[in-house]
């Protein structure tokens, strides 16, 4: 990408820049036509929100906040370079490498690919399309979208990957667009599915192909978890021509929901396509390719596209091109990052350094990213409760709770969007000024999404990381992998002392809130019980009428592929970072190991040796291979060394044996039994692996012996007792 190149406005969202097409320009992403209201949810439901929890709490008893224009707060802030010159020089070196360690002849060459267009009259599309993007205020392509539209038109497998921020979306729609208004119209059939890794991106992407396709005929259908599935059911038999989906959901249609197939599909498009190669939903998307017919057209886009020829293989691609419209850098130019460094004496007010930041220099169009969804509803209360207007968006929230916030963040009905990493992936609300990373992210990609949600189409952001004394390290090789230079923050002692006592004080209402919450869900939970069993009473034949639904894994594999996932994380936490990896994760494995060293304590015998075989033979093997390839790549003179070392030890050896016979010639013992201590001391240099291949050679022949005995007594008794019933039948009367 050029560095002159400019992103025109997309919608009438930016209030600060003032231009004639904004008033006639509108917003591609409307969230809240998607459910029901949040009122009619709680009213419904019998609950009450969060916030009125959180008004009822302050009205009884009042939290005395400190003042943000205060004459102490006055020098705040002081800003000082982290990175020294050394450092910058490597992380510019870093930035330099090819992105992609793959062989080219997977992919085909990209020549002719154009990453500059005056307009989007240029890349040959209809009028309905072209007016469409009019009405959004989109009137140059971006590089992205100038070098993918006229590759996709031709129907060529696509491997995008650009900046965040930078068209994606558009990039893949227009050209499936395009080729739709060219389809046999008479022939109903699901013709293209995208894939996305969360369900507010399908949402973001269904609104905007709406409203690229509002001039046509094309009908578009969004298949996502937390909405009815009845009305998704009738939706896919009425065979729209696009699918916008999570994997989950799609499947499950798919397999339970009669007349919906994939027979017909044309193209194949996966939307943040690293996360859905990730051992999280590979599985999903493998099942998801054995269902699509093989001759289609397969997009792949992503801001941090995977490197993985072998992944992208199993998606059965034919000849790819690959494009990269920004391929020096992995984050926005304009981008300000910053660091507030957290000592470990001052972990416990992490919170206070956050109120500090947000109540006086971040104050608007703010993302807060937290680690867990607990602390992300703990932040929720706390900012209530402090007077701050803020939502919360995560796992815990049903669909209609996490659509509302995002719709609420959008039209600035609140100042700070409070959420786990489910936002960090393609969410693109314009106007976003700052995203504070309150955990700090565990690996280049989760970071480079997260920074990403600011600073988009051109404009200017800022990235603010909390970083403890065990995170530190990790942020440092993160940001020499991403290219970013680092700035300190300092914040005021006074506005974290003053902030501290008043979380203090709120510590009574933040208990009460929860507390009331629990109560609900547990009373909620009950009448949810009730409700079933006064239905299956009631509807009991209809109910076992119904045919069971099925799917592709069982539990235990579901639970087995999680773990995995988990293990695979932190292996690549560890070697991407260098195996850089913080004290808490560290005294977590120690803990993880401990426990399964007492668990092995508690098995039988014979387990026991079983694990401890099983173990050596993998060490054997390990260090087997590693010593062959060792050989593989020493030159001579190491090997020269690894001889020395052995005649040394040999030499050593001959000399004990020397003394030993010395010193029995002199106490007058014969030396009658040399030969049997060599045997023994051959035996004593076995490795573990072969003593317990013997141990196990020797209990199989002692077994062998005893079934053989044994088989050869009742063969005896059999026999015995069959001449003595023939000679007893002699005397039989007749």
């Amino acid at each position: 990408m050029s560095p002159n190149f400019w992103f025109d406005v997309s919608s009438d969202e930016e209030v600060d820049i003032k231009d004639t097409r904004a008033g006639q320009s509108e917003s591609p992403w409307e969230f809240s036509s998607y459910s029901e209201s949040v009122l009619e949810e709680h009213a419904r439901k019998k609950t009450t929100s969060i916030d009125t929890k959180i008004t009822k709490a302050l009205q009884e008893r009042p939290v005395s906040l400190p003042n943000p224009d205060s004459d102490s707060e006055c020098e705040e802030e002081e800003y000082k370079e982290e990175a020294t010159d050394e450092e910058k020089h490597k992380s510019g070196k870093a930035d330099n490498e090819a992105p992609y360690s793959s062989p080219s002849g997977f992919f085909a060459s990209s020549e002719g690919a154009s990453f500059s267009a005056n307009s989007f009259l240029e890349l040959n599309l209809s009028r309905p399309l072209l007016r469409a993007c009019e009405s959004l205020g989109y009137q140059k392509p971006t590089p992205i979208q100038a070098a993918c539209i006229p590759l996709a038109l031709t129907g060529r497998d696509v491997c995008g990957s650009a900046v965040t921020g930078s068209g994606k979306t558009a990039a893949f729609s227009l050209p499936v667009l395009e080729r739709l208004l060219f389809r046999p119209k008479r022939v109903l059939a699901i013709r293209v599915l995208i894939l996305t890794p969360t369900r507010e991106l399908a949402v973001q992407v269904h609104s905007m192909i709406e409203k690229l396709a509002r001039f046509t005929d094309i009908r578009c259908c969004l298949i996502v978890g937390g909405l009815s599935s009845k009305i998704q059911e009738t939706a896919l038999r009425s065979m729209p021509d696009i699918v916008v989906a999570t994997p989950g959901r799609i499947i499950d249609h798919l397999r339970n929901t009669q007349s919906v197939g994939l027979e017909d599909l044309a193209v194949l498009i996966l939307d943040e396509a690293d996360r859905l190669l990730e051992l999280g939903f590979s599985q999903e998307i493998q099942e998801l390719i054995k269902l699509c017919p093989k001759r289609r057209q397969t997009m792949l886009f992503s801001a941090t596209m995977t490197e993985e020829v072998g992944e992208l293989a199993k998606l059965s691609l034919t000849k790819p091109v690959r494009l990269e419209a920004d391929p020096s850098t992995k984050r926005p130019a304009t981008l300000t990052e910053e660091v507030v460094r957290v000592r470990r004496s001052r972990e416990v007010n992490q919170e206070a350094v956050l109120l500090a930041l947000c109540s006086r220099t971040f104050t608007h169009k703010v993302i807060i990213f937290s680690g867990t969804k607990e602390a992300a509803h703990r932040l929720k209360i706390i900012f209530g409760l402090a007077g701050l207007k803020a939502a919360e968006l995560h796992g815990n929230l049903t669909q209609v709770q996490r659509l509302d916030a995002l719709e609420l963040f959008r039209k600035q009905e609140v100042d700070f969007l409070i959420a786990t990493d489910v936002a960090a992936r393609g969410l693109d609300i314009i106007g976003v000024q700052t995203v504070i990373n309150f955990v700090c992210p565990r690996d280049i990609t989760s970071y480079v999404h997260r920074v990403g949600r600011t600073a988009r189409a051109g404009r200017e952001g800022h990235a603010v990381t909390f970083v403890t004394d065990n995170d530190r390290s990790l942020l440092k090789a993160i940001a020499k992998r991403a290219g970013s230079q680092l700035k300190s923050r300092i914040v005021a002692e006074n506005s974290i002392a003053e902030w501290c006592r008043a979380i203090e004080e709120m510590e009574d209402r933040v208990s009460a809130v929860l507390q009331e919450e629990r109560e609900e869900r547990a009373l909620r939970k009950a009448e949810m019980e009730a409700t079933k069993a006064e239905n299956m009473i009631n509807h009991k034949d209809e109910i076992y009428s119904r045919p069971k639904k099925t799917w592709f894994m069982t539990e235990t594999e579901k639970r087995r592929i999680a773990d995995a996932a988990k293990q695979a994380s932190i292996q690549k936490n560890q070697n991407g970072m260098k195996q850089v990896i913080s004290a808490e994760h560290a005294d977590e494995i120690k803990k993880k190991e401990k426990r399964q060293r007492e668990r092995e304590k508690n098995l039988p015998r014979k387990k026991r040796r079983k694990l401890e075989a099983a173990r050596e033979t993998l060490d054997d093997d390990d260090d087997d291979d590693g010593g062959a390839d060792h050989k593989k790549q020493v030159s001579g003179n190491d090997k020269k060394e690894n001889s020395g070392k052995l005649l040394m030890d040999v030499a050593k050896r001959r000399a004990k044996s020397i003394k030993a016979r010395m010193k029995a010639r002199d106490s007058g013992k014969p030396l009658k039994k040399i030969r049997e201590t060599q045997n023994f001391t051959s035996k004593r240099n076995q490795t573990r692996k072969d003593e317990m291949l013997e141990l196990f050679q020797n209990d199989m022949s002692e077994s062998k012996q005893r079934q053989a005995s044994t088989k050869s007594k009742s063969a005896l008794f059999k026999k015995k007792s069959k001449s003595s019933f023939k000679s007893k039948s002699r005397y039989k009367r007749r």
